[in-house]
């Protein structure tokens, strides 16, 4: 009579039919097991709670008496004594290991096979999923670690294993999805591109060759890529016809263990197949392993298992089937150069010297060309000629400047470890998420004095390199945000690891701050651009209005009378005049309005509206606020003109670029003849016309991500309200199961264990979704910004072309000969620029201000408002305070809202300081492409539709 244990089995065990002779018995998952506590043999290490070696017991399910594996179940409980199993002295064979107990695992997001190291993605029964251990493997990799010891792992390092019971079909994936899908595949760099087109997995489906065009994909190679890891992912027939790079049978042959090949990670340039299984190598780099010796090229997940050995007879076969074998592409930058004889990649210096000595001469855009998609062919053509001949006597005369471009990018990509090394990437990330400015630039900027050497040096180099880019771009009047270079570089110059890659999907505007951050606040031995300051004439103009006289304290007070930037006197409808039309940056000075001896008033151009901001004085000195610092106007001029405003107001993010002169006579029409000018109307009207399509991408781009947007804040309130509902009926799950009776304990627990589960789905989706609106947000800005820079410079182009035009007919053109010679050059209705100078800047109805501004008081303007759809807006006269004037709109839920315009000397506005538009109509323009939510979280809506205007109309221009 002995006390009884009672434990379960977690793993079954069969013996074999010999042991089932000599007193060994079967198991199965939950069996529950009776053994005598008497008869435990005592061992060292091992206790009740965790056998070690066999165990002598009943099993209750069949009956059976005899041995088995204290390793393959778990204690549960001891018992009252009852009569003891009497346990006889066996011949114990060394207790077998436990060995993975594998099922049927379906993934959506992708996960890291423990085994080969490689992602496990797709629909179906695409990988296994160790009940014990918890780490996951693709059902090829399953087969081969199933007889493998399974050892549990701590929760710290246990793997994330996020798997479904059953698959979730394609035509259910999200946009977030695809996008972490598309990193697994190692197709990130367009996963941005499929996130601003909200492509979902039914999209995907039916995705082509065309769409991927009209995606502005323009490079045949990437196409031809990511329709491969379509037709993967949706099993359809692989593209077979871009053809085999290793003949049928030759990776049939008998495999042994690959105990000497030199495997390293490898990017091909052109679509390689799997030596092994002859399948297509997936992604756009690092698509799979080479070895080094024999060129062997195979998936990871192939390299896992036994492949042929490294044989040196089949090494130029394998050589030659292998098309993109290089000797400087793919290898580490400590193998490429000394930091003590150059400071970056002899394959950089070269190509980046190239780019810069042709925008000198050439005067191209810099920007387009790094942004612009070269072909593959000339690229990897250009890649050979590196890998044969010496740099330095390499011709590059045949190569465009995409081409030289899209190299630079090619030989970044495929570094393998980038130009910020993986192992830095966790900082790098931590510190751009610093929310204070100058502390995360400070920080970024201290991570680079640490990284290695060689990679020290290259960033470095390539800094100063983009740094001298914009300084050509000053030279050749085409300034641009950081931002434009940015969005092409953040995902080259740094990556998290391969294990960490669905990260960079998320990571996007992040890696985005870190490259301007870089650029902006690091001594790369290049400057930033300084404002470019016009020619003085040798004599200048009396001026129009007089300057007040500066007082005789200031120390420089003949410098300001001679600053050409200074207009004295002047009111402010004429500097508003001045301004018009002219880009971010553009700046003059003028004596304040306000009667105080010696004050002034800068008035500066951003954001498409006049800022204007006080200088004030005393005791010799100058500023915008307490305590002033400059000694004179000047020298607080010429501070900002290289240095950002934003260190007065974080608003203002730009330098006092263009100064408005009070010498500059305008524009002059000289040309030496008519043909001349022929040729440079045509000239003017082409750029016109560019930058108008421009703009009407743009635009056309805002407005369907702006809808996209209220969309997806009304599914953030739904999955607000479901978790909240979720919530409710977890607390009501714990209050029932404190009251209910033993036998209903564990349904309630499964049930309260299957909602927690919902609501973890639940809560992550609404994490994704919140990512999603916090990109297209940040996109929605961006593109306000494009078109507020594309804006000044489509109505200087008009204004030019109908300068050019009136030359014309003043010198005897009849205007019918200049329509003729502008349709000759264009198709002929496609745009009929001189009839209708309006673009699409001017279509909108917003323009019409009798659509909007309406004599009514707040009950009138309800009933207008009321079953409207959002964004239905008015603009009346305030009833409450004088002068100012009232908005009211619909927004979520069909509620009305009303806010006061507020009207001060700086402007129109919701309230200080951003009150700076001239008049209510660019209010309404400019929250047209805005929320309102910057000023008010309830109102998340644009001034997308005048309450007076049809609302087809107002929606077929939108669009």
């Amino acid at each position: 009579m002995g006390e009884i244990l009672f434990y379960i089995a977690e793993y079954p065990y069969q013996p074999e039919s010999e042991e089932l002779n000599n007193g060994y018995i079967s198991i199965e998952v939950d069996d529950i097991l009776e053994v005598d506590i008497d008869s435990l043999k005592e061992e060292e290490d091992e206790t009740i709670e965790d056998p070690k070696g066999w165990l002598f017991g009943k099993n209750q399910r069949t009956g059976s008496v005899g041995f088995f594996p204290g390793t393959y179940v778990k204690f549960e409980r001891r018992n009252a004594s009852v009569n003891a199993v009497v346990r006889p002295q066996p011949s114990t064979p060394t207790v077998p290991p436990r060995v993975h107990r594998l099922v049927d695992a379906f993934f959506l997001k992708p996960i890291l096979c423990s085994h080969c190291n490689d992602y496990i993605w797709g629909t179906g029964k695409v990988g296994m999923k160790c009940q014990g251990c918890g780490r996951c493997f693709h059902e090829r990799c399953g087969k081969l670690v199933a007889k493998e010891t399974c050892r549990k792992m701590d929760s710290a390092s246990s793997p994330k294993s996020e798997t479904l019971d059953t698959s979730k079909p394609l035509e259910q994936w999200s946009v977030s999805n695809v996008t972490e899908w598309m990193a697994a595949c190692n197709l990130y760099p367009y996963s941005h591109v499929f996130s601003k087109y909200s492509i979902t997995g039914s999209q995907l489906l039916n995705l082509n060759d065309a769409q991927l065009q009209d995606m502005e994909i323009h490079d045949d190679y990437d196409r031809k890529a990511i329709m491969l890891c379509v037709d993967e992912l949706s099993k359809r027939q692989s593209m077979q016809s871009y053809g085999s790079s290793l003949p049928r049978g030759a990776a049939g042959e008998a495999c042994c263990p690959a105990t000497d090949h030199s495997f390293v990670e490898y990017s091909f340039s052109s679509l390689q197949q799997c030596h092994l299984c002859e399948k297509f190598l997936l992604g756009l780099m690092r698509q799979g392993y080479q070895c080094q010796e024999c060129g062997l090229c195979c998936h990871r997940q192939c390299s896992a298992e036994q492949v042929p050995e490294c044989s040196r007879e089949k090494t130029e076969k394998l050589r030659r089937d292998s098309l993109s074998y290089s000797s400087i592409f793919g290898i580490t930058l400590d193998q490429q150069f000394s930091v003590e004889a150059q400071s970056a990649p002899s394959v950089l210096i070269r190509c980046t010297q190239e780019i810069e000595e042709r925008g000198k001469q050439s005067g191209d855009d810099l920007f387009n060309a790094y942004k612009a998609t070269a072909s593959s062919d000339k690229i990897n053509q250009l890649k050979s000629l590196f890998n044969e001949e010496n740099n330095e006597d390499l011709n590059l005369e045949g190569f465009s400047l995409q081409s030289i471009a899209g190299l630079v990018k090619k030989y970044l990509r495929e570094l393998p470890s980038p130009v910020i090394p993986v192992i830095f990437y966790d900082k790098f990330i931590h510190a751009a998420r610093l929310s204070d400015p100058e502390q995360c630039r400070k920080s970024l900027v201290d991570l680079v004095s640490q990284l290695p050497p060689h990679h020290q040096s290259t960033i470095a180099y390539l800094m100063g390199h983009f740094c001298r880019i914009c300084q050509h771009q000053e030279t050749i009047r085409q300034q641009k945000p950081f931002t434009f270079l940015a969005e092409v570089f953040c995902h080259i110059l740094l990556r998290p690891s391969w294990e960490k890659i669905i990260e960079i999907v998320y990571n996007t505007e992040l890696h985005i701050a870190i490259f301007e951050h870089l650029l902006q606040g690091g001594d790369w031995g290049e400057k930033l651009p300084a404002p470019t300051v016009p020619p003085r004439p040798p004599k200048p103009r009396p001026l129009d209005h007089a300057p007040s006289p500066v007082p005789a304290t200031t120390s420089s007070a003949a410098s300001l009378s001679e600053a050409d930037w200074y207009w004295g006197n002047i009111s402010r409808e004429e500097v508003n005049d001045k301004l018009r039309d002219m880009p971010d940056g553009t700046f003059l000075v003028r004596d304040a309005s306000t009667k105080a001896h010696g004050d002034y008033t800068l008035t500066l151009r951003k954001g498409g509206s006049n800022k204007l901001i006080k200088i004030f004085h005393a005791n010799q000195r100058y500023g915008f606020v307490e305590p002033y610092e400059f000694k004179s106007v000047v020298d607080l001029i010429n501070h900002y003109r290289s240095n950002s405003l934003a260190q007065y107001n974080k608003t203002l993010d730009v330098t006092l670029q263009h100064p408005i002169s009070r010498f500059d006579k305008g524009d002059e029409v000289n040309p030496e003849s008519i043909e001349d000018m022929f040729k440079n109307i045509l000239d003017i009207n082409e750029s016109y016309l560019e930058k108008t399509h421009q703009y009407d991408k743009h635009f056309e781009r805002h407005s369907k991500t702006t809808q996209e947007l209220q969309l997806k804040h009304q599914a953030l309130d739904a999955f607000k309200e479901t978790v909240s509902v979720f919530q409710d009926q977890m607390n009501l799950h714990e209050q029932f199961q404190k009251e209910a009776a033993p036998n209903e304990i564990q349904k309630l627990q499964d049930n309260f264990l299957l909602l927690q589960t919902r609501l973890n789905d639940i809560i992550e989706s609404k994490k994704r979704l919140e990512i999603d609106l916090k990109n297209e947000t940040t996109e929605i800005r961006m593109l306000i910004a494009e078109m507020n820079s594309l804006k000044p410079e489509i109505k200087r182009l008009h204004k030019k072309r109908e300068q050019y035009r009136k030359w014309l007919i003043d010198n005897g053109v009849r205007s019918s000969e200049i329509d003729k010679h502008l349709e000759e050059n264009y198709n002929e209705g496609e745009r009929n620029l001189v009839s209708t100078p309006q673009t699409t800047l001017e279509r909108l109805p917003h323009y019409d201000q009798s659509t909007w501004l309406v004599e009514c008081g707040r009950e009138d303007a309800i009933k207008l408002l009321t079953r409207k759809p959002n964004g239905t807006f008015l603009i009346r006269k305030s009833k409450t305070q004088r002068g100012c004037f009232a908005l009211s709109i619909v927004h979520q839920g069909g509620e009305i809202g009303n806010c006061i315009i507020k009207k001060t000397e700086t402007g129109f506005g919701f309230t200080e300081p951003y009150c700076i538009h001239e008049t209510l109509l660019d209010l309404v323009v400019h929250y047209q492409q805005v929320s309102l939510a910057e000023h008010n979280d309830q109102l998340d809506v644009t001034l997308a539709y005048p309450v007076l205007a049809s609302q087809e109309v107002v929606y077929a221009r939108m669009n």
